[in-house]
C-alpha cells in the first residue's frame, strides 16, 4: 500500500503541470492555538504533536484488515494530501526554457536568477514533499503526520505569536533540533539517490561529506548535489549561450526526473524489506 501511495504522489508531482495544492490551510495553527490554551510546555508538545501521530498510526493499522484495506488506502491518501505541498517541476522548467528562448542577451550566467529559481524549487520540493514521503515510508501515515505537526510546532515557536511561557523555551529549542534532524536526514537520502542516478564518482564523496556538516542550507546543499550529478561540461558559474543553457536545463530536468524515480526505487526496496 505504501508503495502505491508514494508512486502516485511522486508521478503526480513530477509530471502534473501545477503545484500540489495546500489543503491543511489554517487547521494546524488553530489546533496548536487550542492546545496551548489548555496545556503548556512539554504536555502541550506531547498532546499537540506526538499523540495525534500515535492515534493515527493505531487507527490506520486497524483499518488494514477491513474491506481488503480499502479504508486504510483512503486514509493514507487523505493524510498525504493533507500534509504535502509541492511546486511543479514541470511548470518551473517550462518557464525557464521560455525565458531563455526569449532572452535578448547572448550569454547566460548559470549562477544568476535562474540558479536562484532552481535552488528555490529544490528547497521547496524537499521542505514540502520529499521529507514527508521519507517519513511516511519509514513510519506510515503516523510518521508523516508527526513530521508535519512537528514542523508547524517549530514554526509557531519561531514566529513569536505564541505565548513563550505556554510553549516553554527548552521545548521549542528541542523541537527545532528535532525538525533539523527530520529534514536533514531526508535530504541526505536525496543526496545518496542523486549520487546513484547521477555521477557516482563525484556524488558519493559529496554525500559522505554532507553527513559531517548539517549546517548548510537545504536549497544550496541540494543544488550543489544536482550540479555534481550533471555532465562535466555543465559546471556552475559557467557562461553559456542560449542553446547551451537550454541543454543545461534539459540535463538538470532529466536528473530531477531520475531523482524522482530513485525515490520510487527506494519505496519499492523498503516495501520489499518490510
Amino acid at each position: 500500500m505504501a508503495f502505491i501511495v508514494v508512486l502516485l504522489f511522486l508521478l503526480a508531482v513530477r509530471y502534473w503541470w501545477g503545484a500540489l495544492p495546500r489543503i491543511a490551510g489554517s487547521y494546524p495553527a488553530n489546533w496548536f492555538s487550542w492546545i496551548n490554551g489548555v496545556l503548556s510546555g512539554a504536555a502541550a508538545y506531547l498532546a499537540g504533536v506526538v499523540l495525534p501521530a500515535l492515534v493515527l498510526a493505531w487507527v490506520s493499522n486497524g483499518f488494514e484488515t477491513i474491506l481488503f484495506g480499502l479504508p486504510a488506502l483512503l486514509l493514507h491518501l487523505g493524510v498525504m494530501l493533507f500534509v504535502l505541498h509541492a511546486p511543479s517541476p514541470e511548470m518551473t522548467f517550462d518557464a525557464l526554457q521560455v525565458e531563455a528562448r526569449q532572452s535578448t542577451s547572448e550569454h547566460v550566467l548559470l549562477a544568476d536568477a535562474q540558479g536562484q529559481t532552481l535552488r528555490s524549487l529544490l528547497s521547496n520540493l524537499h521542505q514540502g514533499f520529499f521529507v514527508y514521503v521519507f517519513w511516511y515510508l519509514l513510519l506510515g501515515p503516523g510518521g508523516a503526520l508527526f513530521c508535519f505537526l512537528q514542523r508547524h510546532y517549530e514554526r509557531q515557536g519561531n514566529s513569536g505569536e505564541a505565548n513563550p511561557n505556554a510553549l516553554g523555551a527548552t521545548v521549542v529549542e528541542d523541537a527545532q533540533a528535532i525538525s533539523r534532524w527530520l529534514i536533514g536526514l531526508s535530504i541526505r537520502v536525496s543526496l545518496l539517490l542523486l549520487a546513484l542516478v547521477g555521477r557516482f564518482r563525484e556524488g558519493w564523496p559529496f554525500f559522505i561529506a554532507s553527513l559531517k556538516d548539517w549546517s548548510i542550507d537545504e536549497g544550496d546543499l541540494l543544488h550543489a548535489g544536482v550540479c555534481l550529478g550533471l555532465a562535466p561540461e555543465f559546471e556552475p558559474e559557467t557562461e553559456l549561450d542560449s542553446a547551451g543553457y537550454l541543454d543545461w536545463l534539459q540535463d538538470f530536468e532529466g536528473l530531477i526526473s531520475r531523482l524522482f524515480f530513485g525515490w520510487i526505487g527506494l519505496a519499492a526496496l523498503l516495501t520489499l524489506l518490510s
